[in-house]
């Protein structure tokens, strides 16, 4: 028992890191990881809401989605989204509330700003897949696809993410008229958060065993982390696809 709820507080620990990296990539206002940046557009084109509730938003809309591909295969144990959720988006907005003020003086500091949130994003990552207690909303919608479809899973993660960014640059332009949110820091945040994820899992010894293995689910692996559903026991081996 005290194991089991050391996983979950880790877990919880890196949901608030996550949060804390993706607010750093945005404040350096060079792009979102691909996940995220639809919720970021969405929030600049109404700034009545914060980016926390589009956050929340669009995880349980991913998570609507798996339960209407999945139907009986949905595992309640995917539910764990919700209150996650919750915590990530109660997390990026406490801290947009308490750095409202700070923004990058220059290109040279929104770059330093920029892999410094990538390393601690990738940091928080780590945290929930050595948990191995759940799998971010947007990995496990590909999971729930390609159990439907039998496609491999790293190109369905790649057509997902680029899909994200695709979708942000179609709102972007249809509700502010510019592209708003990608710029080179997405490209950074995808091609660099799995590879310094899997230093972090290799330093903390790795997934831990994981808790429950749905006999209808693929053994796939987490990317970065907005929301989760399950982890295999196959977590550390693909934790190089991991992306935010």
């Amino acid at each position: 028992m005290k194991t089991l709820c050391a996983r979950y507080c880790l877990l919880a620990l890196g949901i608030i890191i996550i949060a804390l990296g993706i607010f750093l990539i945005v404040s350096a206002d060079l792009g979102n990881s691909p996940i995220s940046s639809f919720g970021y557009v969405l929030t600049k084109a109404f700034p009545g809401l914060s980016f926390g509730v589009f956050m929340f938003v669009w995880n349980m809309l991913l998570l609507l989605g798996q339960i209407v591909i999945l139907r009986r295969q949905f595992q309640p144990l995917a539910l764990l989204q919700i209150p996650i959720s919750m915590l990530f988006s109660l997390a990026i907005d406490a801290f947009g509330i308490f750095f409202a003020s700070f923004e990058p003086i220059n290109y040279v500091h929104s770059l330093a700003l920029l892999a410094l949130g990538i390393a601690i994003l990738a940091l928080g990552v780590a945290c929930t897949v050595v948990a191995n207690v759940a799998m971010n909303s947007g990995e496990a919608l590909v999971s729930a696809i390609t159990t439907k479809t039998g496609w491999n899973f790293g190109y369905t993660k790649v057509g997902f993410d680029l899909s994200c960014v695709a979708l942000a640059v179609v709102a972007s332009m249809a509700l502010m008229g510019s592209v708003v949110g990608v710029r080179e820091g997405t490209v950074a945040a995808a091609a660099c958060t799995g590879l310094i994820v899997n230093i972090f899992v290799q330093s903390m010894g790795g997934a831990r065993p994981a808790l429950h293995t749905p006999k209808d689910m693929p053994s796939v692996q987490p990317a970065a982390l907005d929301t989760p559903c399950v982890f295999s026991d196959s977590a550390q081996n693909h934790a190089e696809s991991s992306e935010a």
